[in-house]
């Protein structure tokens, strides 16, 4: 490949990793990301599953003489790369022991670069970009509904085939990603991170999810996880209730996270709790019945099993 700026204009896509930005550039200029890549010298060797695939969120992290040779081949500036990946300008103590001046480059881990990576919707990309191409990208859970299209996108760090769930005929998920836009900010308003308070909400609801199997009135996941695996997830319902969970879940997780932020639910956790004097909250209490109202199950706060309280 030339080292002087290459005659296609490959702009990157918003959240994108660099390992995917190299690969999309590849396909435009008819190349394997392989012989791309050696226009870099790497310092390691390429993140694998233990199956010996190659994992979609794997991460490149370059030097300078590197990152100006992305930009010279995508025709980018420097700065516009900079605004849309989140890995450009990180470092790599790898990267330090090479010769100034030599384009060199440093696989990693995406998820321990710059948090969660998902894949794009392709779709979308391809409205973008002009190709139907993979596109992966750094995306918290509370923003993996493409409401254009109806895919909920996956984690891209599991050694699966899929990238996308349909969720089309789920209109509660576009409904609670939207939702989540004002409960963040009604975070801040708090004082609290949204980032902790949608964790917290996740861990409760994961905890929910992981005894369902015995609530004998809950309808609503079920329904949602068939929906997503296709009509009926039959044979694989074990394989589809780790993929399809987060999805099922997201509805309420953002509900749960609305009620933590509300003030008279603390109050109920205070008096339930112990008031003073702390104690598991009771799965009968008040502040059970009222967040069991808040997600649709008000027969939840009679289950008559106890969870400890995340504070």
């Amino acid at each position: 490949m030339p080292h002087h700026p290459g005659p296609l204009r490959i702009a990157p896509l918003q959240g994108e990793t660099t390992s995917s930005l190299i690969c999309r550039i590849a396909i435009r200029y008819g190349l394997e990301a392989k012989a791309l890549r050696s226009c870099w010298h790497w310092r390691n060797h390429q993140p694998k599953h233990d199956g010996g695939g190659a994992r979609a969120d794997a991460e490149v992290l370059l030097n300078a003489a590197g990152r100006q040779r992305l930009a010279d081949l995508c025709g980018i500036e420097e700065d516009g790369l900079a605004r849309a990946l989140p890995s450009w300008g990180q470092e790599d103590t790898k990267l330090s022991a090479g010769k100034d001046g030599v384009p060199a480059a440093a696989w990693r881990i995406g998820g321990a670069v710059a948090g969660p990576v998902a894949f794009g919707c392709r779709l979308c990309a391809a409205r973008r970009t002009g190709i139907d191409v993979r596109v992966v990208r750094y995306a918290p859970l509370w923003s993996r509904v493409c409401v254009r299209h109806g895919r909920w996108l996956l984690d891209a760090d599991a050694d699966q085939p899929h990238e996308h769930l349909d969720v089309r005929h789920l209109p509660e998920m576009a409904a609670a990603q939207r939702r989540w836009t004002g409960v963040a900010r009604r975070a801040v308003r708090a004082g609290a991170e949204p980032e902790r308070v949608f964790a917290l909400a996740h861990a409760v609801v994961a905890w929910w999810w992981d005894q369902a199997l015995h609530w004998e009135r809950e309808s609503t996941w079920p329904r949602r996880l068939h929906q997503v695996a296709g009509g009926d997830a039959g044979g694989d319902l074990e394989w589809w209730r780790i993929v399809g969970r987060d999805a099922v879940v997201f509805p309420e997780v953002v509900a749960v996270a609305d009620a933590l932020l509300d003030p008279a639910m603390g109050e109920l956790v205070w008096v339930d709790s112990g008031a003073g004097r702390p104690r598991a909250l009771p799965a009968d209490g008040m502040f059970c019945r009222r967040l069991g109202e808040r997600v649709g199950r008000t027969w939840l706060g009679h289950w008559r099993r106890r969870f400890t309280a995340v504070r």
